[in-house]
């Protein structure tokens, strides 16, 4: 049988004997292989409570192997690494029984085959969300008393502070290295090149590291919905202009820049690809690829890469048909789409009513659903009703424009720019098809 292992820990009880995620991962393997299954895949959320079910991204993984049918079983060690809350429970229950998939929890004894095994677990599930219901409340309390003080809540600190009497206070030797910082990078546009620069003072190492600094607000004086909690070390027009130059993706002519950064997905776990440099036989190209296959514990399949200029050939090649299909199709779809979306929230308010009928969910949380699903199908009912084609003036335009004369004259940032300024994404997968789908 194929499965997929899932093993999740809070920031809380990483410590705990038995529950780290080695020791999770082993008694799932041990398992599996004693039982002759074949595990497709391993699903790790490390420091992730289980009541915040939109932040476990690799149980959203687990759920796209669930849909793709990749897998028959999920193993886990017990059902609080599964759930905590009745109602994400039983939402995810209906896809796992909708594509005939079982769980298990090797370290305990449930099963949901018949109403017995499914009211002890809906009984469980109640007394583990009440549990960390309360001691969520208890820790609110005590954080709400730290803020209205503006004291510090955790021991990790921006570069540039540092903790006095259980206050942020500025570092001003590591502080003037933040303000250079920002300074360099609005003047080069380069992370490589600031971090370059910057590589003896204790800034972060990775591009991934600096840009978090960069966009961090408490160098604004801002935390925790407070614009005062901690002295600012960047004025306010420095950062934003770092911010609009982050999300308009703005660089130099840095050898490693790429065309299509942030537009290529991957068709496989609907996650962004990452432009990377290969060699073949002394030359040097630029390939997007899906860096979650080759993480230590990988979770995507796809191991296809795209050449950025087989990219580019392709899409001057095709815009004309590609466009012409966006362009007389995409009103029809959005429609379709949202039609979907309606019926889906019809049938939560259906589920919703009996789970407070059958006394799974307080009053306070019904009422609540109800208006979310009320309002949001009100919401999708309106664009159903209103959808017409967009304008797509740029895209109309760059059609009748015959690229494929001038494309090639134009330099690398001035393609950046042409693509962005019509195409949301390009889906690449394991089936080597490319997808376009238009601004």
């Amino acid at each position: 049988m194929k499965v997929g292992l899932y093993v999740r820990v809070s920031t809380d009880i990483q410590a705990r004997e038995g529950d780290s995620i080695p020791a999770q991962l082993s008694a799932l393997r041990n398992y599996a292989k004693e039982h002759n299954h074949e595990v497709v895949a391993e699903f790790v959320d490390d420091g992730v409570s289980g009541i915040l079910f939109n932040e476990r991204d690799e149980l959203q993984n687990l759920l796209n192997y669930v849909r793709q049918r990749k897998i028959e079983l999920i193993l886990f060690t017990r059902l609080d690494r599964w759930f905590r809350s009745i109602r994400h429970y039983l939402n995810t229950q209906e896809t796992l029984d909708t594509f005939g998939v079982a769980w298990r929890a090797i370290w305990e004894r449930f099963e949901t085959l018949t109403p017995q095994g499914r009211f002890m677990v809906n009984q469980t599930l109640s007394f583990a969300q009440y549990e960390s219901e309360t001691t969520s409340v208890r820790i609110n309390h005590v954080f709400a008393y730290k803020k209205e003080k503006h004291e510090v809540l955790s021991g990790k600190v921006p570069f540039g502070y540092k903790i006095e009497d259980k206050h942020y206070v500025v570092d001003e030797e590591n502080a003037d290295i933040v303000r250079q910082a920002f300074s360099m990078y609005v003047e080069s546009g380069n992370m490589c090149e600031t971090l370059r620069k910057l590589s003896e003072t204790g800034m972060p190492k990775t591009q991934r590291a600096f840009k978090k600094l960069l966009q961090n607000r408490k160098y604004l004086g801002e935390a925790y919905g407070y614009d005062d909690y901690l002295p600012p070390i960047i004025d306010k027009q420095t950062f934003e202009t770092v911010q609009h130059m982050l999300s308009m993706n703005v660089k130099s002519n840095h050898v490693n820049n790429y065309v299509f950064t942030g537009l290529v997905w991957c068709s496989d776990c609907k996650r962004k690809m990452t432009g990377t440099t290969d060699k073949y036989k002394g030359s040097r190209y630029k390939v997007y690829r899906c860096m979650y296959h080759y993480r230590p514990v990988p979770s995507c399949d796809n191991t296809s890469g795209i050449n950025e200029k087989k990219l580019e050939k392709f899409l001057v090649k095709n815009l004309e048909g590609l466009a012409f299909a966006e362009l007389n199709e995409k009103e029809s779809l959005k429609r379709d789409s949202y039609e979907k979306q309606i019926s889906s929230l019809e049938k939560k308010l259906k589920r919703l009513k009996d789970l407070y009928i059958n006394e799974l969910i307080s009053l306070d949380e019904y009422k609540h659903d109800v208006a979310d699903y009320t309002a949001r199908i009100s919401d999708f009912r309106q664009k159903a009703n209103k959808t017409k084609a967009s304008d797509k003036t740029a895209l109309k335009q760059l059609v009748g424009m015959h690229i494929d004369q001038w494309y090639w004259t134009l330099t690398e940032d001035e393609r950046r720019q042409l693509w962005r300024g019509v195409i949301d994404k390009i889906w690449y997968g394991s089936d080597k098809q490319i997808r376009v789908e238009f601004l």
